[in-house]
This record gives C-alpha cells, sequence and structure tokens, in this order.
C-alpha cells in the first residue's frame, strides 16, 4: 500500500477538516467542485455510494442545514450525537482527558508532532488524529502509521461513524461518516493492523 500513503494523506487531510472545522460556505463550495465521486482515490472497498451521498447533499441541502448538523452532531450545546474525543468512549466515566488522551500526546509527542490549537481542548479529537494520521502518511513511517491505528484510533472510531450513521441529518455527515468507516478498514487490512481490544462505555 505503500504507493497510496501519498493519497491517503490527502484523504486525510479532508476529513481532518470534515471533522474538526465548522463547515464554512467556501469549503462546501470547493468540495462541491472538486467532483469527489470521480476525484477520491480507491483503496478497496468501493466508495461510490458514500461520495455520492455527500456530493447529492452538497447540491441539494443548504449550508445552514449542513452546519446545524456539524453543531448537533459534534458541539453542542447539550449532548453531542456523536462525541469526536476518543477517551469519552474509552474512560469508564466518559471523561475527556482520560488516559487514551494522554497515551495519544505521548505518542505524538515521540513522533515529533507538536499541536498549535486555537483553543484549550481534548488532542484525541477524531479530526485531529486523522491530521497526524496523515502526516504519518504523508513521511511514509509506516511502523508509526501502523501503531497510531491500532493503539490511538481504530479502538473507538468506529463509535463516532456508527453514531453519525445513526444521529447525521445530512447526506453530508452521514456519507462523510461511512467513507471514514470504509477507508479506516481498508487501511486496517492493507497493512494488517490489530486493533487493541478496548471496553467502550458509551
Amino acid at each position: 500500500m505503500t504507493e497510496q500513503f501519498p493519497y491517503a494523506a490527502v484523504a486525510c487531510g479532508v476529513l481532518h477538516n470534515v471533522f474538526y472545522r465548522k463547515p464554512s460556505e467556501a469549503f462546501l463550495t470547493e468540495l462541491n467542485a472538486a467532483e469527489l465521486t470521480a476525484q477520491w482515490p480507491r483503496f478497496g472497498t468501493d466508495p461510490a455510494p458514500a461520495l455520492a451521498m455527500i456530493q447529492s447533499s452538497l447540491g441539494n441541502d443548504e449550508p445552514d442545514a449542513i452546519e446545524r448538523d456539524y453543531y448537533q452532531l459534534f458541539i453542542g450545546p447539550g449532548p453531542m450525537a456523536a462525541y469526536p474525543w476518543g477517551s469519552v468512549y474509552t474512560d469508564k466515566e466518559n471523561l475527556v482527558c482520560g488516559e487514551t488522551t494522554h497515551a495519544f500526546i505521548q505518542f505524538c509527542r515521540e513522533q515529533g508532532i507538536a499541536f498549535e490549537l486555537p483553543h484549550n481542548e481534548p488532542e484525541d479529537h477524531i479530526g485531529l488524529v486523522l491530521a497526524v494520521l496523515g502526516q504519518l502518511f504523508e513521511a511514509q513511517d509506516e511502523a508509526a502509521i501502523k501503531a497510531l491505528l491500532a493503539h490511538h484510533l481504530l479502538p473507538w472510531s468506529h463509535r463516532v461513524t456508527e453514531q453519525m450513521a445513526e444521529h447525521a441529518q445530512t447526506g453530508f455527515y452521514r456519507g462523510f461518516g461511512e467513507l471514514t468507516a470504509i477507508l479506516l478498514k481498508d487501511w486496517q487490512q492493507a497493512l494488517d493492523v490489530t486493533p487493541d481490544k478496548r471496553v467502550l462505555h458509551k
């Protein structure tokens, strides 16, 4: 799969923006113009149905509707439909900044990756973890890629995408949730990664 690492890095960059940033009208316009159904890289599983869902939403849903969906899934106010932090799932009390958060921070330090975040927030946000994964794909560091997937993302990421499938109100986020699940499954299989077994509490 190493020849596909640059494409995986680009995919991670897009997913980082989808999960971590409020969907600005400029970003949605850019995605719509990019014709994802034709341009998105293939890694194994056919992503066409997920991409078609995203493209249809970009063409038919108002930007305000997509933004409202982003807030109800990942921001609030109130309980979030799809909590984006790993420790919410891995911590018995569903607390942010739990043990797995600190393990991910330590992993990033060992890789020489430092966070410069606009706010004081937990680093194990799925959008930030995907950004780090993208950097590792770009660096062609297969050992670190496999370690991040096995220890810091795959043990809990499926809960985020499952919650998106259940609660997203636009095809944009339903599609990106499905696309993320497909990519992570494909990369797990291609790199022969065995995720840590963790009891999830949410």
